[in-house]
């Protein structure tokens, strides 16, 4: 009879040893190929991509911010034009990946971040040049911390004018907060009479403080706003809103520390406890 010859086997767990060590391969490979992107400023991959004169990818913000101050290369140190031009197809593979999860870990939840906070700044932006003061005031906080949008403190400032002109008392006190002097307090103490809390806690701080040559020191007066700022409430009028835990911890703080102080004001009311 004649014999058949069996093709040779593999060795029990062979295959899936080198499905592992492949995917390994793979993914060292991938890393390495993203990190190319990661923006050489932030050390991020980059939400709007841009390539410079020099021939590297950066986020849009933070190569236009370095430009403003240095005609040099953040890579080469170089000279170099400021000149920029869209990455879109980078943008789109790196969309792609993070989405197809290609990308993981740390460096895509931070992408999925700073792209849903630049999502959110987009809607904050549509609403307030339709006349929404609340998102006026909110898309000012956006560029004072330079959240989904960059750093800038004038249009934080024109964004926070803007709310108060059409009537938000906590668009007034940010406002307030990028003046100086008697402008900021008198700015503050409208929007703390109106019911903003976060107006109250700057207005006692004023007088727990002091500022020479303009207010002096009174703690009575202090104490008397810090109590306004726990009693804050919603109006009928639409004005004012209840402190949240930043504006009561300060005040309490305060209050705890101050406990001697009398209260003399007749509109100085109960001390709130929730």
């Amino acid at each position: 009879r004649r014999l058949t010859t069996m093709p040779p086997k593999r060795a029990a767990g062979s295959s899936s040893t080198d499905s592992v060590a492949t995917s390994k391969k793979f993914r060292s490979a991938i890393d390495k190929g993203v990190d190319e992107f990661l923006c050489p400023i932030t050390q991020e991959l980059p939400v709007d991509p841009v390539t410079a004169r020099d021939g590297h990818v950066y986020e849009r913000s933070a190569i236009k911010q370095w430009l403003e101050r240095s005609d040099k290369s953040p890579v080469t140190n170089l000279k170099m034009g400021s000149e920029l031009l869209d990455a879109t197809q980078v943008r789109s593979m790196l969309e792609t990946m993070v989405k197809s999860g290609a990308i993981s870990g740390d460096k895509a939840d931070k992408w999925q971040e700073r792209l849903k906070a630049e999502e959110q700044a987009k809607e904050l932006r549509r609403k307030a040049e339709a006349g929404d003061t609340a998102a006026m005031c909110n898309l000012g906080m956006k560029y004072t911390r330079g959240d989904g949008v960059p750093q800038d403190d004038t249009q934080a400032e024109m964004w926070y004018k803007r709310s108060a002109q059409h009537g938000s008392y906590r668009g007034l006190t940010n406002y307030g907060s990028d003046l100086r002097g008697v402008d900021m307090w008198l700015h503050w103490m409208e929007a703390a009479t109106r019911g903003d809390p976060y107006a109250c806690v700057n207005v006692a701080g004023l007088y727990a403080r002091g500022v020479s040559g303009q207010i002096a020191k009174d703690k009575e007066l202090a104490k008397r706003w810090f109590l306004k700022a726990l009693a804050c409430k919603k109006k009928e009028d639409g004005d004012g809103e209840k402190p949240d835990e930043q504006d009561k911890a300060e005040a309490n703080a305060w209050l705890d520390a101050n406990t001697e102080v009398a209260a003399p004001w007749f509109d100085a009311p109960d001390r709130q406890v929730a």
